[in-house]
C-alpha cells in the first residue's frame, strides 16, 4: 500500500456530511497522517490546514519531481483546453456548479468562514471551499475531465490523540476523465501524495517547534 494510504472503510465507517452531499461521486482513496494531534496542545484541523497544507500547495509548482509533474499537467491542460472553464462547469449530469448548492439550511449554518484556508493558485489547481467546520472540510475543483472533492476530517483516535484523514471523491465528466484518473494513479500514489504529505508533516513540525 502506498505511503499514508488507508482503506476506504476507515472513512466510510464515520458519518460525514460529504457522504450525503456527494452520494453520486466515487470515493477514490483515503489517506491518514501519522500524527497524534492533541487538543490539550491546541492542535486543530484548521491549524494543520492553515500552517501545513496551505503553504505547501501555494508553493507546489517548484523544482521537485512533484512540482515538475504539476507544471507538465498545466502544459497539457493548455494544449488540450482541459482547464478553460475551471470551477465554472456544472457537476457532471447535474445542474449545480458546486457542492454547496446541495447543502440545506442547517448545513449552511454549520459552515464557519473563519476556518477557511486559501488554496487558490490561479490555475487548474484552484481549489474552492465548499464548507469549513471544526471536524470536517471540503474543497472542490472542476474542469473538462472531472469534478473532484478533497475532504479533510478530524477524528478521535484515543483519549489523547486525534487523527486527520484526507478522502478524495470524483465524478467523471466523460470516458476520457476515467482514463485520465487511471493514467495518473501510479504517479499520484507513489510520487505526488507521498511528497505532499511529507511536506505537510515537515511544515507542521516546524510550526509546532516555533510555537512551542
Amino acid at each position: 500500500m502506498a505511503k499514508y494510504k488507508v482503506s476506504n472503510e476507515r472513512h466510510l465507517k464515520d458519518k460525514w456530511i460529504i457522504q450525503k452531499l456527494a452520494s453520486d461521486f466515487e470515493l477514490l482513496d483515503v489517506w491518514e497522517y501519522p500524527i497524534c494531534f492533541k487538543v490539550s496542545e491546541n492542535d486543530s484541523l484548521y491549524k494543520f490546514r492553515k500552517y501545513a497544507i496551505e503553504p505547501t500547495l501555494k508553493n507546489v509548482f517548484n523544482l521537485s519531481f512533484t512540482g515538475i509533474l504539476f507544471s507538465f499537467r498545466a502544459i497539457i491542460g493548455k494544449i488540450f483546453r482541459l482547464d478553460k472553464n475551471v470551477n465554472n462547469i456544472p457537476i457532471p449530469n447535474c445542474n449545480e456548479k458546486g457542492l454547496a448548492e446541495r447543502m440545506n439550511e442547517k448545513e449552511r449554518f454549520l459552515h464557519s468562514p473563519e476556518l477557511d484556508i486559501d488554496l487558490r493558485t490561479g490555475n487548474y489547481f484552484d481549489f474552492q471551499t465548499v464548507y469549513s467546520m471544526e471536524n470536517e472540510t471540503i474543497n472542490e475543483i472542476s474542469n473538462a475531465t472531472e469534478h473532484t472533492l478533497m475532504h479533510y476530517s478530524w477524528k478521535r483516535q484515543n483519549k489523547d490523540c486525534y487523527v486527520i484523514q484526507m478522502a478524495s471523491y470524483v465524478k467523471h465528466r466523460n470516458k476520457f476523465g476515467k482514463y485520465y484518473i487511471w493514467l495518473i494513479k501510479p504517479f499520484k500514489y507513489w510520487i505526488v501524495y507521498p511528497y505532499l504529505f511529507d511536506e505537510y508533516i515537515r511544515r507542521w513540525n516546524e510550526y509546532k517547534t516555533t510555537n512551542a
